[in-house]
């Protein structure tokens, strides 16, 4: 019976370390599909995670979204982790890139898709 208690534990610990490193580590973006379709319209940044979408809105085939993160840089991979999930019908996609809390007037980054020119990254500020 303790050697049971002593494993479960042990593998509880493992995966909370796991999962704690998982989140701290820098680097490369994992793809994984981000389905924005499921999403509440307006939500709150998830502090935990790398990034968030906290609104979006879409019409006439064109979908605006607003990501909040501390990794801005990484906003052309993090586009890409949004829009190839889509469904086939949009035209465009705008995404607005703001720091957690949202502390500037306006979004350091843009990503834009389009079906003819593809992602196109604007930088406001750093």
């Amino acid at each position: 019976m303790l050697v049971a208690v002593w494993s479960a534990a042990l593998c509880v610990t493992g995966t909370l370390g796991l999962v704690g490193y998982e989140l701290t580590r820098g680097g490369r973006i994992v793809p994984h599909a981000t389905s924005i379709e499921r999403l509440p319209p307006r939500q709150n940044h998830n502090r935990w995670a790398r990034w968030s979408i906290t609104e979006h809105l879409s019409a006439h085939h064109v979908l605006i979204a607003h990501v909040e993160t501390d990794h801005l840089q990484e906003a052309l991979g993090i586009a890409q982790q949004i829009v190839e999930p889509l469904p086939r019908g949009y035209a465009e996609v705008m995404i607005y890139f703001h720091r957690p809390g949202r502390p500037d007037t306006l979004a350091p980054r843009r990503v834009q898709w389009t079906t003819q020119t593809g992602y196109v990254e604007t930088v406001y500020s750093d």
